[in-house]
């Protein structure tokens, strides 16, 4: 028994994936700041659009767990999760996971406006019905993947908007939208070789187990953030026309690391050292990237 899933509250807990779930509150965040900064918060818009963020990141969370759970069974990285391990029946883990994802929808939706709470469901949709089976038929399933990881800035970016007038997302947030979409491949790619017998024991088709020698990754790796960078620089010329800018010097340099390593990636000899260190450098790039412009934006 896994002794972090050993109390039926830490399962529970384990279940809504808390560290997927406080990236998507992230995101939805920095997409609410970062949209129209000059007009104020409502608290009420604010406090729905995190909690409900929440919500439904920890139900889809649940859900994909209770679909999953046999390949979770076969992969080390899973093995001890709350239905593997016997600490939670599937029944109620997929019980779990709908209140969740319900209330999550229904309290952005009645708490923002019915635009955020429509692209909170279409996560939700593109997530768990397109993504999570794709995942057992083909590498492209990566792609896929991006699309409802990308979306909650533009939740942020919706709630906000839609405060004093018809909600709509602006050019901020499909910046930010296209910010997250790009950069999620390139992470993935370093824990794709990082975890390549563990996915092809689960049945997986990712990229890694269709080539093990960890190339095509590479490719798919380079090709993402190139794209990446230049939504970055976007950013920073339309909205931060002062090159002393805290944003433009971070993005930068922050993006710069982060390209270095990725070219490593593509390096045959160094792929699987480099592996680790590319997926740490993505987990704190973007953190670090949308706290610096929420930061630059506000003050």
């Amino acid at each position: 028994m896994s002794e972090r899933a050993g109390s039926l509250p830490a399962a529970f807990w384990e279940l809504t994936k808390p560290r997927l779930s406080f990236l998507s509150v992230l995101t939805s965040l920095a997409g609410y700041f970062c949209s129209a900064p000059e007009q104020p918060t409502d608290a009420k818009v604010l406090v729905s659009l995190a909690i409900g963020t929440a919500l439904a990141a920890g139900g889809c969370g649940a859900i994909n767990m209770w679909w999953e759970s046999d390949a979770d069974a076969k992969m080390e990285r899973t093995c001890n999760r709350p239905i593997p391990a016997g600490i939670l029946k599937p029944g109620a883990v997929l019980l779990f996971g709908m209140l969740l994802l319900s209330l999550g929808v229904v309290l952005v939706w009645q708490g923002t406006n019915p635009l955020a709470g429509a692209l909170t469901a279409a996560t939700a949709i593109s997530y768990l019905f397109f993504y999570t089976p794709l995942k057992t038929m083909t590498s492209w399933c990566t792609l896929v993947g991006s699309l409802p990881g990308a979306i909650p800035p533009i939740i942020g970016t919706a709630a906000k908007l839609g405060q004093n007038g018809a909600a709509h997302i602006d050019t901020m947030g499909w910046l930010l939208f296209g910010l997250l979409f790009f950069w999620q491949v390139p992470h993935f790619m370093a824990l794709a070789v990082m975890c390549r017998e563990d996915y092809a024991r689960g049945g997986f088709k990712v990229a890694t187990v269709d080539d093990p020698s960890g190339r095509s990754a590479a490719r798919w790796a380079l090709l993402f953030i190139i794209p990446m960078l230049f939504v970055a620089g976007a950013i920073a010329t339309n909205f931060f026309p002062r090159w002393t800018s805290p944003f433009v010097w971070v993005s930068f340099l922050a993006g710069a690391w982060f390209f270095k390593l990725t070219l490593d990636f593509a390096v045959p000899e160094r792929r699987a050292a480099i592996a680790k260190p590319l997926f740490l450098a993505s987990i704190l790039y973007l953190p670090l990237v949308l706290l610096t412009l929420t930061l630059n934006r506000l003050f």
